[in-house]
């Protein structure tokens, strides 16, 4: 196990190592999906980097945010002052006063929760390179406490209700994250901890851990994937959809 302070992108960046994203893609779509993958944002990644940053991290948003002021930019004055404002971001990601009223009632719900508090001290996104199943991984989680033995992963959603983010953890491979993470680091993974966090009103935060049935799931789906994985670095094949049943002439039955 090698562990490194590394920046995002230079995590992201090392392509010898497969992540938990990676492994996802591949159990989701195929080998062909994830090496031909394009990076991709939206509105909803982006509020979530941000209540991200709020919670683990709350003294890097001055560093790494800048609030856009109401500008008109349908006039000459307020173009001006807006391309002002861009110019004075720089490399800063731009916000507006919306999200900033949104994070702040969200930071205030989350401070209240005493478990969410709790299972968010430990080390913040620190970078861990291993070995799984004979292939080399990467894994960064948002908070690990080596001491504790514990893991969490605050997660943004539109319900955190106990049924809406039990389907959020299937449709976005969450338990397999979690069994890949806990096996990583050698943490039991009923001591994975999700913090749900709602991005609208009344901006709930609650707590999760997977059943042992989910766990099994979870470990079933991302060593599938590993050994997919793991097949194409041996042979250099690219495959797509690969272990579904055919007919003679190799065409997929559905």
């Amino acid at each position: 196990m090698k562990t490194k302070i590394e920046s995002n992108e230079d995590y992201h960046a090392n392509k010898r190592y497969i992540s938990s994203s990676g492994i996802k893609k591949i159990h989701r779509k195929s080998v062909y999906h994830y090496i031909n993958d394009l990076p991709f944002t939206s509105s909803s990644m982006q509020l979530g980097t941000l209540i991200h940053t709020a919670v683990l991290e709350p003294e890097k948003l001055a560093d790494e945010y800048y609030v856009m002021p109401k500008v008109d930019k349908r006039t000459k004055a307020g173009k001006e002052d807006y391309a002002m404002h861009v110019e004075r971001a720089k490399d800063k990601i731009i916000i507006d006063d919306s999200m900033v009223e949104v994070k702040d009632k969200i930071v205030k719900n989350f401070l209240a929760n005493e478990d969410a508090v709790k299972y968010t001290k430990g080390a913040i996104e620190l970078s861990h390179y291993t070995e799984l199943m004979d292939v080399p991984v990467k894994v960064r989680p948002d908070c690990y406490n080596k001491e504790l033995g514990f893991i969490s992963d605050p997660k943004t959603c539109q319900d955190n209700s106990p049924k809406a983010f039990k389907r959020d953890v299937f449709k976005y491979g969450y338990h397999l994250q979690a069994a890949f993470y806990s096996d990583a680091l050698g943490v039991d993974p009923k001591n994975f901890i999700f913090i749900a966090i709602e991005t609208n009103h009344p901006y709930s935060v609650q707590c999760y851990s997977l059943s042992d049935e989910m766990i099994e799931f979870g470990r079933e789906d991302y060593q599938s994937a590993l050994l997919k994985w793991k097949k194409y670095l041996d042979t250099n094949i690219v495959t797509a959809y690969d272990g579904y049943e055919t007919n003679e002439k190799g065409i997929i039955i559905l």
